[in-house]
């Protein structure tokens, strides 16, 4: 359900995915904690009541506007592959791509230490790790109702559940999926959160966790060796940002994909002539902007701590005007040909949270796609990620090409955006995959450009390009996959222009979370109608 509420002079506002996470964070914020404090919180809850989506063992990007400082910081909780995790590897087993799940997909979990670096650097200090956690661990103990969405993934997803001996014991009831209504409970899950509540990331990347994830891989041919786990931090990085009309939005930069959606924001800007747009020539822009910034983000970027990182050159202004140039307003580009690979829908979920304080915060947590690596380490709970697998490119061309210890580039990111004289203005992020930086993209134009609220916002109806960065699927032909919603003057408009309009409905199109703040201080949440979620806005 949609947030219609706004509020001024607020004590903070949450939305999330998920009711029961949106709770969770409103009831920190209420305790005196602030923004980061209710985010790691209602992270921690949507790890346990969303199974599929994101967890300990998935990787997390945090965007940060800390009002005291005036200034925006980025957490990259992404996990390397396994060290022995290599070309050479890939090529004595026979591989042409990595396994879509398995140990041989998982990276390491990043989530769990991004987590803790928030809570250490941004917390409010009034409140410990083990009261942030408290009602995820409970949650996890006790049980918790499956929500309408959850049951969907469970059922559509139980022959590769019930495939994994760990994940049909962890997560199948009886062997069938769990039904909507139904508690699910997770003790294992409630031990190990419990244990990181109490002890920290030591214990989870140097202690128990470790062992008991390194014994499950070797007995299953995996690679994960205990140094892979010891040697991983988060880190705190600068963001990367553009200006879009008056306004400048933030996002993570790689192995993030905030810029893609950077990058297109960029030449959008330098390719309007003024004046009002109609509806299929705006959306043939921004189809067109983004085919270019993905084939940026394709050619030119990887891990910073192996390649270049290429942000710079790409947001430009002379790179994004060479872009932008290259936009034919009468017809589309083309692709080369070829077999298409997907992994389905996006596995992530999103989240946002504001504080009285003006703190600001975006975050976007993940296990890659469905269910990740469809394994459990046994006795945690901890259900792995599977982006390794769906990351990396095995062309030893490719900037994103598999290395040992490399994190592969993510279609994770969040974005915060600053009007011209600083101030936060709207914070939001997405689920979706690829999809996430042309959501966002056109959230963020019809909020800023058309004065859409972000209630509308998160509801309206959606286009999706593909290919994008998925490495199996990039030969494959343009299409647009389109919400049935859309007006067909627009989707007449885009065919006209050459684009090719898929036969099969665009799905749930993400759960977009938004936060906007006005200049009279008016607070407004809004959680995507399209999921389970709920924003709350506090008097």
């Amino acid at each position: 359900m949609a947030q219609v509420e706004t509020k001024r002079s607020s004590r903070g506002a949450v939305a999330t995915a998920h009711p029961l996470a949106t709770q969770a964070g409103i009831e920190v914020l209420e305790r005196g904690g602030n923004a980061i404090d209710a985010a790691n919180a209602a992270a921690a809850v949507l790890g346990v009541v969303q199974p599929m989506m994101s967890g300990l063992g998935g990787d997390s990007f945090i965007l940060y506007f800390d009002a005291s400082e005036q200034r925006i910081q980025s957490i990259n909780g992404s996990g390397p592959a396994p060290v022995a995790l290599t070309l050479e590897s890939a090529r004595q087993q026979g591989l042409t791509r990595l396994p879509a799940r398995g140990l041989l997909s998982a990276a390491v979990p990043g989530a769990p230490d991004a987590m803790w670096l928030a809570h250490r650097r941004f917390g409010s200090g009034r409140l410990s790790m083990p009261q942030l956690l408290a009602r995820a661990i409970e949650l996890a103990a006790d049980g918790a109702p499956v929500a309408p969405a959850v049951a969907r993934f469970f059922s559509s997803n139980l022959e590769l559940l019930a495939g994994s001996e760990t994940a049909r014991q962890g997560l199948l009831i009886d062997g069938r999926a769990p039904r909507a209504g139904e508690l699910l409970r997770q003790p294992e899950l409630a031990l190990t959160l419990s244990r990181l509540a109490e002890l920290g990331p030591d214990d989870f990347y140097r202690g128990e966790f470790a062992r008991q994830l390194t014994a499950f891989s070797q007995s299953q041919g995996g690679l994960f060796s205990d140094q892979d786990l010891a040697a991983y931090r988060a880190e705190i990085t600068a963001p990367i940002a553009t200006r879009f009309g008056s306004s400048q939005v933030f996002s993570n930069p790689p192995v993030a994909q905030g810029i893609v959606l950077l990058q297109a924001l960029g030449i959008l800007c330098r390719h309007r002539k003024g004046g009002a747009e109609a509806i299929d020539l705006k959306a043939h822009r921004m189809i067109e902007a983004l085919k270019l910034a993905f084939a940026q983000r394709n050619l030119r970027c990887g891990d910073p701590r192996f390649v270049a990182d290429a942000s710079a050159l790409m947001l430009a202004d002379a790179k994004l005007a060479e872009q932008a140039a290259m936009i034919n307003d009468g017809s589309a580009r083309e692709a080369v040909p070829g077999k298409r690979w997907s992994l389905g829908e996006g596995d992530t979920t999103a989240l946002v949270a504001a504080d009285d304080q003006g703190n600001l915060v975006s975050y976007i947590t993940s296990l890659s796609t469905p269910f990740g690596a469809a394994q459990i380490v046994p006795g945690t709970g901890v259900l792995l990620n599977n982006r390794a697998g769906r990351g990396f490119s095995l062309d030893p061309l490719s900037p994103n090409r598999l290395e040992g210890g490399k994190r592969t580039m993510s279609t994770l990111h969040a974005y915060i955006v600053l009007d011209k004289g600083g101030a936060p203005r709207l914070a939001g992020c997405t689920s979706g995959g690829d999809g996430q930086p042309q959501w966002n993209l056109q959230m963020i134009d019809a909020i800023l450009n058309d004065g859409v609220d972000v209630v509308s916002a998160a509801a309206m109806p959606r286009w999706e390009l593909s290919p994008g960065s998925d490495p199996g699927s990039l030969s494959e032909p343009y299409e647009i996959q389109v919400d049935p919603r859309l007006d067909e003057k627009l989707l007449d408009g885009l065919r006209c222009r050459g684009h090719r309009i898929g036969d099969k409905a665009l799905g749930a199109a993400g759960a977009a979370q938004l936060i906007s703040i006005d200049a009279s201080g008016a607070v407004q949440a809004a959680a995507d109608p399209r999921a389970d979620g709920l924003a709350i806005v506090l008097n």
